[in-house]
């Protein structure tokens, strides 16, 4: 069996373990919050997390095209670029999937007969972390305009008051 069929027959199983690993880069309340409530209007982060990391691995199985898992890292770190995150720690999320890969597939993996294909997953993977950390720091550099704009504004309507 290739690494993709496993991959696929283990989609979901790898996935719940990907989004815990990203969920526990939150506080234990948020993360907790986020895993148990389903509903994507009262838990907005939990739900694109689910949702776009399994467009994401899709991606990597050949399911699913560029523009799509581009638009999917690029919510994530929608979300990643306002909170409270180091630009390493905001992009760590990708890196998360090699884990809960191995993690899921540990047995499967023992052999050492999937080698080559871990490896090439891992640089897509890799690859992957590259477009999300470009779309990361494009969101803070837009945060970043955003507020220099306001501060522009606040100091032009300083100056008219005086």
């Amino acid at each position: 069996m290739s690494l993709t069929t496993l991959l696929a027959h283990k989609r979901k199983e790898i996935l719940d373990a990907w989004l815990s690993l990203i969920l526990e880069t939150y506080p234990a309340d948020s993360a907790s919050f986020m895993k148990r409530q389903p509903n994507r209007f009262a838990n907005p982060v939990g739900h694109t997390f689910a949702h776009e990391t399994g467009v994401i691995f899709d991606h990597l199985l050949g399911d699913a095209d560029v523009a799509a898992a581009t638009s999917a890292l690029e919510r994530i770190d929608k979300i990643r670029a306002v909170q409270d995150f180091s630009a390493s720690e905001a992009v760590a999320f990708v890196f998360f999937l090699k884990s809960a890969v191995r993690k899921v597939l540990t047995r499967e993996l023992a052999d050492g007969q999937m080698t080559a294909e871990l490896f090439a997953l891992e640089s897509k993977i890799d690859d992957m972390a590259l477009l999300a950390f470009d779309g990361y720091m494009q969101c803070r550099e837009k945060l970043f305009q955003i507020r220099c704009d306001s501060i522009r504004r606040q100091n032009m309507m300083h100056r008219r008051v005086e």
